[in-house]
């Protein structure tokens, strides 16, 4: 019984610190508002604390001032656990006030309400409106700094008037997101008021914050448009500048111009464009975007990027010249031109505009005299508009040269030409019989060479030559490339090398008297023998054939006989050589 009793006390003593312990704060009553009626009594509203056990409830005691900072002064005490609502009659002005729970508990203390006034809850404070990649609107605020906050009311202001779209029910929201309007429709302007718990909605502020709006004015057959957007308004401090940011051919924004004006005038070519602007605060801490104004490509803009990209020999008197412009550039006429200067171009051909501009275009020219000059080209476009556009002009390669009497083949070259280019240098192949292999590569600053042929006299005499030039292209629009040209053909006919022995034993090693032709692809030949008085004793036209010593079926005798060879090659160039020669028995 003893050790029951002990434990009875025990559980006691527990229970009653516990709810000591418990009753140590008191919860107040949550004031939700404070309302001024249309007669002037105060209408208070709060929502039940929770019960405490400690004591008997005593009450729920209303404070008041007219001073936010005190001192405060019991204005009532509620005595009903369960009333929400009381009505303060005869006080005039401002008035602030707050609540605490009372019960009867020994060494208890009692916790406050937020303090509440008066006065309709305070508008928050919008820092700025911007619109977002994803063309929404954001608003961002400062919070209200009534306590009785607890919602927002988002405006859209028309015409000077306030609209109502959406109400954020939280008191410590800061940003929302208007996703319903468009701003590229037009210049939004939005303001805020504050609603408390019990539905009243505070002031309205007046001090309504706008997004910006851009837009472009242009003219057809102009080149030139003109981007316009409104003013920021009501950042404390005004706005500090705008920049303008341009984003041509989806390629990433870059800033276009910093200014304090709201206007300003654009090139308006064969790209799409796409504008924004951003305003900066005074402060240095807001900013504001506008909507992306975005224009399609010019329709009646001239060509542009309209470069050569290449310039070669494709054959015997063909001529290929490649060419590339602006993908979205407006073409009505295309001409290509022709030129032996520089300076002077005359039109040789209208070509069919090319259905894909994406690509690299060539045109081929079947009437250039390849191996007896170089040739300067450029196109000619027109727009819808009669604005013409030339290229950039490029220039052939012109490979010429000939054959020394010393077996020595001398090579020149007119110098390639490409604008926005640099010739890296040029590359020398030679075909002997039926390939070309690479015989040598020169620096750009030489455009001739020369090579003995000497090795080569047991093959063909004609030699085929053609030049190549490597360039690299940098173009105004980026672009970066490099290219290779190639020259004419030019064969050369080595000289006819005539070489004849001095003597000759027809029962001998040497038994047969005949020349040796060097490079001779011989058109006609003749080879004849005399003796001292003039007679001949011996004539071929075959290159191919000797004389053997005999006459009339009789060796001659031995002396000194004289010889004529005459050689007519391909290339109607003669050679001829006469002397003696000695036959020995």
């Amino acid at each position: 019984m003893k050790l029951l009793k002990k434990i009875f006390v025990t559980l006691f003593f527990l229970s009653c610190i516990s709810v000591f312990a418990k009753a140590q704060t008191l919860q107040a009553p949550y004031l939700q508002c404070v309302n001024v009626l249309s007669n002037g009594d105060i209408l208070l509203t709060w929502s039940i604390p929770p019960v405490d056990p400690c004591g008997a409830f005593t009450g729920y005691v209303i404070w008041g001032s007219q001073n936010i900072n005190g001192p405060y002064s019991i204005i009532t005490t509620v005595i009903s656990q369960v009333q929400t609502t009381y009505t303060a009659t005869g006080l005039t002005g401002t008035w602030y006030f707050y609540m605490e729970s009372s019960y009867a508990c020994a060494g208890y203390t009692s916790l406050s309400s937020d303090t509440l006034d008066t006065d309709l809850p305070l508008p928050p404070v919008i820092d700025f409106v911007s619109v977002l990649p994803t063309k929404d609107i954001l608003i961002q605020f400062q919070p209200s700094v009534s306590p009785e906050a607890y919602a927002y009311i988002i405006y859209t202001v028309i015409g000077g008037s306030n609209f109502p779209m959406d109400t954020i029910y939280n008191g410590n929201a800061t940003q929302y997101i208007d996703s319903i309007n468009d701003a590229s429709s037009g210049a939004l302007t939005y303001t805020i008021a504050t609603m408390d718990s019990c539905g009243n909605t505070g002031l309205i502020s007046v001090i309504p914050h706008n997004t910006i709006f851009a837009y472009c004015e242009i003219t057809n057959c102009s080149t030139t448009g003109k981007l316009i957007w409104n003013k920021y308004k009501n950042w404390i401090g005004g706005v500090n500048h705008y920049e303008v940011f341009v984003s041509i051919g989806n390629q990433p924004n870059v800033l276009l111009l910093t200014t304090n004006d709201t206007a300003t005038s654009f090139t308006y070519g064969a790209d799409s464009m796409c504008f924004t602007i951003v305003a900066y605060a005074s402060n240095g801490i807001f900013t504001s975007f506008s909507n992306i104004y975005c224009l399609p490509p010019n329709p009646s803009s001239p060509v542009q990027d309209f470069y050569i990209r290449n310039v070669t020999v494709a054959g015997p008197n063909v001529i290929t010249v490649y060419f590339s412009m602006n993908k979205n550039s407006d073409v009505r006429t295309l001409k290509i031109e022709r030129g032996t200067d520089g300076i002077t171009f005359n039109a040789i051909a209208v070509l069919t505009i090319p259905t894909d501009l994406t690509i690299i275009n060539s045109y081929s020219d079947s009437t250039p005299l390849t191996n007896e000059l170089s040739y300067y080209y450029r196109f000619e476009a027109l727009d819808s508009c009669g604005v013409k556009s030339n290229s950039s002009i490029g220039k052939s390669i012109w490979l010429d040269g000939g054959a020394f009497s010393n077996l020595v083949n001398h090579l020149e070259w007119e110098f390639f030409l490409l604008d926005y280019g640099d010739v890296t240098a040029y590359t020398l192949f030679r075909k002997i019989l039926t390939t070309y292999d690479s015989v040598t590569m020169v620096a750009a600053s030489n455009t001739e060479y020369q090579e003995s042929v000497a090795q080569y006299v047991d093959q063909n005499g004609t030699l085929c030559y053609v030049v190549v030039a490597t360039d690299t292209l940098n173009f105004p629009n980026g672009i970066i490339d490099t290219v290779r040209s190639t020259s004419n053909e030019l064969c050369i006919d080595q000289l006819v090398k005539i070489l004849v022995p001095n003597a000759f034993a027809p029962n001998g090693k040497n038994n047969i008297f005949k020349p040796v032709l060097r490079f001779a692809d011989n058109k006609s030949y003749l080879f004849e023998v005399y003796n001292r008085w003039g007679g001949m004793l011996f004539s071929t036209k075959d290159a191919t054939q000797g004389w053997d010593g005999f006459y009339q079926g009789r060796i001659v005798e031995q002396g000194v006989y004289a010889y004529l060879v005459q050689v007519v090659d391909n290339q109607g160039h003669t050679a001829e050589r006469k002397g003696t020669v000695m036959l020995l028995r």
